[in-house]
């Protein structure tokens, strides 16, 4: 059995919680073990006090360390193994895996003791001393730990066995494989219009699962971004163009920017690394076109391709087209598709798209994208005008956002296709 022991000043709390639904019947069927401890059995005085006002001055009382101690004391003497949970907004935040985390724990025959803070919260030295793990289960404020420790607890007994009586449940649930839960549907077939989907009625199970994954996927990327450790990847072609003419110079004027060779090593290699078809240089200049094809059948054959195979493979996806026009057809030819162009600028620019918002779109769009990076001083503003989305301008913690082309490609596609580290 495993044992959950809860130190509140309000144990009335968990009578009603353990004695109704699946909760109860895990208490009953003795699968798991839910006790409180009054925290004022362990109190400073006859007066039952077990907080005091801050040092420093402040509103509210904080939790003496006294009490505190006493009653972990009296929890771990029933379970020595028992893990010290304490509920505050600073913790770590309540997801999926840490609640498969304390399950784990459990599973090896561990309890947890859950510490409910009230008012102004705890003496640091409760947290500094006596506890193992201290967990959030959102960026928001309640009157106390009662009902964040239901939450956990109720979390990490669903996982344990005999709790549930399916596991498949578990599995396909929201939040397993960092993914949300696809729709569900029940009678009637349709309702005030809103029809059932035909696939779930086809009785084709190969693609009623087919439809559940992609749902699965697409509405987690819609509506929790934040989720996915990977975006998912994009149903049309996704390229990259690296724009020379037309864009503008520091004062503005229209120019033709130089073909620099490291541009087109390293965002070559961005773009091959982030998962993109293509990536196009614009240059309208036959000349310096003829020569970047040269410098580019170098590394891709003969003694460059046998000194750094890595840059030849990058290499292959790069192609040199003399203007726009000729970038797009390329792209229709190829795909069938007229392909969205999607523009970039280090400029604040009204109507601008948020790459979050971007990154969103992506498991949506049905053409193919083009994500257009200018020299020079930028893209000309006949570019702009063609955008079907122009993204707002890339910014770290200042205001100072001149990067180079490269480096900002490199950060654009990360954003837009890197995989979301910590999720």
């Amino acid at each position: 059995m495993i044992s959950f022991q809860v130190i509140t000043l309000f144990p009335e709390l968990f009578r009603e919680f353990s004695a109704n639904g699946l909760m109860r019947r895990a208490v009953g069927e003795g699968n798991i073990c839910l006790e409180t401890i009054q925290l004022r059995d362990f109190a400073i005085n006859a007066q039952g006090q077990v907080d005091d006002s801050p040092y420093g001055g402040g509103s509210g009382m904080v939790l003496r360390p006294e009490p505190a101690k006493r009653a972990i004391e009296t929890a771990k003497s029933k379970d020595p193994s028992a893990k010290v949970i304490l509920l505050t907004p600073r913790g770590k935040p309540l997801k999926q895996k840490v609640l498969h985390e304390l399950a784990d724990h459990c599973r090896a025959g561990n309890g947890l003791i859950f510490l409910c803070p009230r008012y102004e919260g705890v003496d640091e030295r409760i947290a500094e001393t006596l506890v193992d793990e201290e967990i959030s289960i959102g960026d928001y404020i309640v009157m106390g730990g009662e009902l964040p420790s239901m939450v956990v607890i109720e979390g990490v007994a669903r996982l344990l066995p005999g709790v549930l009586g399916n596991s498949e449940s578990i599995e396909e649930e929201s939040f397993e494989r960092d993914r949300l839960e696809y729709p569900q549907y029940t009678k009637p077939q349709e309702f005030e219009g809103n029809a059932v989907p035909d696939v779930l009625l086809s009785g084709n199970h190969a693609a009623i699962n087919a439809w559940r994954t992609e749902r699965s996927g697409r509405d987690t990327w819609m509506r929790r971004p934040d989720l996915p450790r990977q975006a998912p990847k994009p149903a049309v072609e996704i390229c990259a163009a690296l724009v020379h003419y037309p864009v503008v110079d520091k004062r503005g004027d229209l120019i033709t920017s130089s073909i620099t060779t490291i541009d087109l090593h390293d965002i070559s290699r961005s773009a091959k690394t982030y998962g993109l078809s293509k990536l196009y240089i614009v240059h309208p200049v036959r000349a310096l076109r003829v020569l970047s094809e040269k410098i580019n059948d170098h590394w891709s054959g003969g003694f460059g391709l046998e000194y750094n195979p890595n840059r030849s493979e990058a290499l292959e996806i790069l192609s040199i087209v003399p203007n726009i026009d000729d970038m797009i057809l390329d792209i229709e030819t190829r795909t069938g598709i007229l392909p969205e162009l999607v523009t970039t600028s280090a400029k604040q620019t009204s109507g601008s798209c948020s790459v979050d918002d971007y990154r969103a779109a992506l498991a949506l769009v049905e053409k193919p994208q083009v994500i257009v990076f200018g020299t020079g001083w930028g893209l000309a503003s006949e570019v702009l005008e063609r955008a079907d989305r122009h993204l707002e301008p890339l910014y770290g913690p200042t205001d100072y956002n001149h990067l180079s082309v490269r480096s900002a490609a490199a950060i654009m596609f990360d954003r837009l296709f890197g995989e979301v580290k910590g999720a």
